[in-house]
């Protein structure tokens, strides 16, 4: 394989909910089966409550104790899966070993990211979406032209089998959805407009998965017919799926590369999503998803999914398909033993 790395730590824990925890969790699957030892390095208390705790101790993750650097060695590789905690603490990890990778899940870089950057203390940049690398890579040289720095692209594995596809939701309503952190920059302002004004030739019936104080501040009360969740203890993401015909997803934010998008695809929810961001290379427009530009889009192409079952049906099967091309595991091992091979390189 190229590559002598055979141990990898990561700071933090994987989640079942969220888009850097839930991608961990995924990559974790892979790392194990090209034959990684892999620990993690908790950075808060409690983790022993974590809903993947059984999970990770039964697949033979090693769980540290909480801020334990003591456990890391010269040349041990530790990943930051676009954590702030992992960056304000690397000056302790520095003292134990210089292989720090920091994962970007965002379009945007964080100042205290800038900040370590100008310190040369991140020796690695991993990205999901080429586009922002080549983005990020000329803002991060600017700071630090450091030729030992290296910024490379990974294809995240998604485990489909997760997400169960639904051939078909039969129901005396049409559902629809949208899904995210509860955070208002992930909200559209106008999105109760849009859920209001499309068109249906059933009652339209929609859950909101990730909704608080902060989304209704942003957005407004949701109507009778919208029902809300706080988070995945309250309605999991596989329940939400089987509800929703369509994931309607008009927000304030440019997306990176949203993991969301896979659990659709894998269940069959066609996704209505802004033309912008990674949703440009995941959804190909007409075909497994629509892309819009303009509040009149989302309320076209949701009344349109909702009036042709047919060609609903075709695009829900097209995407799986392209999130299996996407998120596969072939694809994804063959990028991770590039990025070993290229951490065996850097300066332990």
């Amino acid at each position: 394989m190229g590559y002598v790395i055979k141990r990898i730590f990561v700071y933090g824990f994987p989640g079942l909910y969220g888009g850097a925890g839930t991608e961990l969790h995924h990559q974790i699957d892979v790392w194990l089966q090209m034959g990684m030892e892999v620990a993690l390095i908790p950075n808060s208390i409690g983790y022993e409550n974590e809903p993947l705790y059984p999970e990770m101790v039964a697949k033979g993750v090693k769980i540290c104790s909480q801020n334990d650097w003591s456990v890391l060695e010269a040349g041990d590789p530790i990943f930051g899966f676009c954590s702030g905690d992992f960056l304000t603490s690397l000056d302790e990890i520095r003292k134990r070993t210089r292989r720090t990778i920091f994962v970007n899940c965002m379009t945007w870089l964080f100042e205290e990211e800038k900040r370590r950057m100008q310190n040369g203390q991140i020796a690695m940049f991993l990205y999901q979406n080429e586009d922002v690398r080549i983005k990020h890579m000329a803002a991060l040289k600017a700071i630090n032209p450091d030729p030992t720095v290296q910024y490379l692209t990974f294809k995240p594995y998604f485990e489909a089998a997760r997400f169960p596809f639904i051939e078909s939701r039969e129901s005396e309503f049409f559902g629809c959805g949208r899904i995210s952190r509860q955070d208002s920059d992930k909200f559209s302002a106008n999105t109760l407009h849009i859920y209001e004004y499309f068109v249906a030739p059933k009652f339209k019936r929609a859950l909101f998965l990730g909704f608080d104080q902060r989304s209704e501040q942003k957005i407004g009360k949701p109507f009778d017919w919208i029902r809300t969740a706080k988070d995945h203890t309250e309605l999991s993401q596989q329940d939400f799926y089987k509800h929703c015909e369509i994931i309607l997803q008009p927000t304030d934010t440019t997306e990176n590369w949203p993991r969301i998008g896979f659990e659709a695809m894998a269940s069959g929810s066609v996704l209505i999503v802004d033309n912008r961001g990674g949703w440009q290379q995941m959804v190909e427009h007409g075909k497994t998803g629509w892309l819009c530009n303009h509040e009149r889009d989302f309320i076209y192409y949701a009344s349109r999914m909702a009036y042709e079952p047919n060609l609903r049906a075709d695009m829900a099967q097209a995407a799986r398909l392209r999130g299996e091309e996407l998120g596969g595991l072939s694809a994804s091992k063959a990028s991770w033993e590039e990025v070993f091979a290229g951490i065996a390189k850097l300066p332990e």
